[in-house]
């Protein structure tokens, strides 16, 4: 246990230490800032990037989780929707929303099936645009939603109803809009009272008879969902014939989502007529499936990120070995002095490389100002989005400039410590 002249020694040097490296930046602000910039732009890498991500991260698994845990979701191709198909997956053909009750029939692990159907952003040769008295919107996905839909996502709604069953087989012009997309048309006030206006899509009316409450998650604060327009699939099966592209949702009996899953692969392969042996020509997925996708391409974003970090922090690390062997022969006379006068050599060598981790620590601490600086811009930018760096991050920055401190300076601090007294009082 150490006594109390220890802990008053050990403070003292912390203070004469600190008081080097201040002086050293005052007296030689270029030398020891160019030295202290590789550890800056390794924290600033490392807290920044994973910083974004675990936002991603949580915004994405807000968003799937939210279309529901319990469903499992199908579609002809493997990517995003609305992304174009792979060259392998072209020429698959798209599921039909009649598959839906069949499924529901012959499963018993599967409580419903809710039909999603996209409709291309460009028909015939022109971008769909809803309209709303003065005010257009062309940024808006258009999409046919079959009338338990909303049920099974889990959908909320501020205001109105979702679809009826009689609506959808008659084709009605009804519809159910996004929230972002009811600001665009109506404006900020009208939030929550759209309910029972028109507006014009591809030159027909349509009746909003709900109005979604804003979606969770989401990239960069932005949920898709809240720029879609619905409408009831018989709707848009009359009206946009070319819209082949359908997801179905299944959602289990709650506790049997993988006898769900199972279930529905068995009976698409059966509806599909498709060989024993034959590979599926539809993909299945889930929300923790997604989420996990996310994860290992974060994992991978994370390594790079790391490998980056990792030499930024070795050019810090050189540069501050640089700094601190120019100290040690500057000021080999007041080595040494102080080894002359009664200072043990490890005193020497703590000193030096406690000067070496104050110069990498301020690199770090300046490094999570610039990150957390940036993280609150991206925040600014994309309201919703938390780009806060998790605490684990803070820690793990300061102290992998600790390390790379510590390693830098233990070469020069050891130098400095292993003078000859006699030696260094006649350096010139």
């Amino acid at each position: 246990m150490r006594t109390r002249p220890q802990m008053e020694r050990w403070r003292g040097e912390a203070v004469e230490s600190a008081r080097l490296a201040i002086d050293a930046l005052r007296t030689q602000p270029a030398r020891s800032t160019l030295a202290i910039v590789g550890i800056v732009i390794g924290i600033v890498t490392v807290v920044l990037v994973a910083s974004v991500l675990a936002g991603l991260r949580n915004s994405v698994a807000d968003l799937f989780r939210e279309l529901g845990t319990d469903n499992v979701f199908v579609f002809h191709l493997s990517g995003d929707p609305y992304a174009a198909p792979t060259e392998s997956e072209a020429r698959r053909r798209p599921l039909d929303p009649a598959l839906a009750g069949p499924i529901a029939r012959l499963s018993d692990a599967i409580e419903d099936v809710g039909v999603q159907m996209l409709v291309p952003t460009v028909v015939n040769g022109r971008a769909l645009t809803a309209r709303a008295g003065t005010n257009e919107s062309d940024t808006l996905l258009v999409e046919g939603a079959s009338p338990n839909f909303f049920g099974i996502v889990g959908a909320e709604f501020a205001a109105g109803r979702p679809f009826t069953d009689l609506e959808d087989r008659a084709g009605a012009r009804v519809c159910v809009i996004g929230a972002n997309l009811a600001t665009a048309l109506f404006g900020e006030g009208a939030r929550g009272r759209t309910v029972g206006r028109t507006l014009t899509l591809a030159g027909d009316p349509y009746y909003i008879v709900g109005e979604l409450a804003p979606r969770r998650g989401g990239f960069f604060g932005e949920n898709r969902q809240d720029n879609v327009l619905s409408i009831p699939v018989g709707t848009v099966r009359r009206r946009f014939p070319q819209a082949d592209a359908t997801v179905l949702y299944a959602r289990a009996e709650p506790g049997r989502r993988a006898e769900a899953r199972a279930d529905l692969e068995a009976v698409l392969r059966q509806l599909r007529r498709l060989e024993t042996g034959e590979a599926n020509d539809f993909h299945l997925s889930t929300s923790e499936q997604i989420i996990a996708s996310f994860d290992e391409l974060s994992a991978a974003i994370g390594l790079a990120t790391l490998a980056l970090a990792a030499v930024s922090l070795f050019i810090g690390g050189i540069g501050i070995a640089n700094v601190m062997i120019i100290g040690v022969t500057e000021r080999t006379r007041e080595i040494g002095v102080r080894l002359a006068i009664g200072a043990r050599r490890r005193e020497v060598l703590r000193q030096f490389l406690l000067e070496a981790v104050l110069l990498s620590l301020i690199g770090g601490v300046v490094g999570l100002a610039i990150a957390t600086t940036v993280s609150l811009l991206i925040q600014l930018a994309a309201p919703g989005f938390s780009a806060g760096a998790p605490a684990w991050v803070v820690v793990a920055g300061l102290l992998s400039a600790t390390v790379t401190g510590v390693v830098a300076g233990y070469l020069p601090a050891r130098r400095a410590a292993s003078l000859d007294p006699v030696e260094a009082l006649r350096y010139e």
